[in-house]
């Protein structure tokens, strides 16, 4: 039932406001409410059981947590099969809590992993910059840059050159944007290894040893917990 479908599908998505852990996989499963056929039917049932099974899971928010913001930035690049554009992954965190996060398919097909990794680079800096702004709206000043975490030396690379070469030239307004913001102190673009980077919980499978892993690494508590 079709409209079945988009009705569950429609309440996974609200639901994940407050459950980052299941984002991607509702991320994959709308991407087929035109047409769902029974596998995607099967996933969103596979879906229903991990949320019951995982009902009193929540978030942390500390209060002892520092004002500090940090965020993870990653892509995966060519991941849909059927148009072969990659999917932005963002994750960042106030102090040791997580305040914002995305799992989204790029609106146009990257020639390269590092183009992928460089457009997610820009729709975090575009976060980090509104979440900049809120807590300076509630006067909590920020003196130090926003870490950004990335495990592409390539992008990073990009970022701190000022030449453009024909290769970038396509995606010269966002190495502009960004650029721009590491200029003037707002991010600072740390490499992270790819086996510590948290937010590719937001880009791909994983198998369960290391889902669990990096649920953790997003301070997600069991409510019941002593």
């Amino acid at each position: 039932d079709p409209t079945l479908y988009r009705t569950l599908v429609g309440s996974l998505v609200y639901l994940t406001i407050t459950r980052p852990d299941f984002g991607y996989a509702v991320h994959v499963v709308s991407r087929f409410v035109v047409s769902p056929t029974i596998v995607h039917w099967a996933a969103v049932l596979r879906i229903l059981r991990y949320l019951r099974r995982t009902q009193f899971q929540s978030l942390l928010f500390p209060s002892s947590s520092s004002l500090e913001l940090r965020a993870y930035s990653d892509a995966d690049w060519t991941a849909d099969p059927t148009d072969r554009k990659s999917t932005t992954g963002f994750c960042i965190f106030l102090g040791d809590s997580l305040v914002s996060w995305k799992s989204k398919k790029q609106d146009i097909v990257s020639r390269s992993s590092t183009e992928a990794e460089y457009r997610a680079m820009t729709s975090t800096t575009t976060e980090i910059v509104w979440l900049r702004w809120l807590l300076s709206d509630m006067s909590v000043a920020l003196y130090e840059p926003t870490l950004m975490y990335c495990d592409n030396k390539s992008a990073i690379q990009i970022v701190h050159n000022s030449i453009f070469h024909e290769r970038t030239k396509h995606i010269e307004i966002d190495c502009h944007f960004t650029r721009h913001h590491l200029q003037h102190g707002t991010i600072t673009l740390p490499f992270i290894s790819s086996s510590l980077q948290i937010v590719d919980l937001f880009t791909k499978t994983h198998s369960i040893k290391c889902f669990r892993f990096l649920i953790d690494k997003l301070s997600m508590l069991h409510i019941t917990a002593s």
